[in-house]
């Protein structure tokens, strides 16, 4: 499992952690866990079932381009480790 953390403008706890919720559900082969929602930030661990091999990249498109979809917030930067 990767750490994702995402910097934004202000959201509210509930709705991002619905967000991320949602993101786990669009992408059904995509695990999340250990979220926390602080002010500005929103993080979590997230990965691929069955994919050992997965890269901070591969997880960083997968939001992004779920943040085209349903832009709930307004991310200022996204950062996977």
């Amino acid at each position: 499992m990767l750490n994702v953390n995402i910097d934004t403008s202000g959201i509210d706890a509930n709705e991002a952690k619905e967000w991320v919720n949602e993101l786990a559900n669009v992408y059904a082969d995509m695990q999340i866990s250990d979220v926390n929602v602080s002010g500005n930030k929103i993080s979590f661990k997230a990965g691929f079932s069955g994919m050992d091999d997965t890269e901070p990249d591969d997880v960083k498109m997968k939001i992004e381009e779920y943040l085209t979809m349903n832009e709930t917030f307004h991310a200022k930067s996204i950062n996977v480790r």
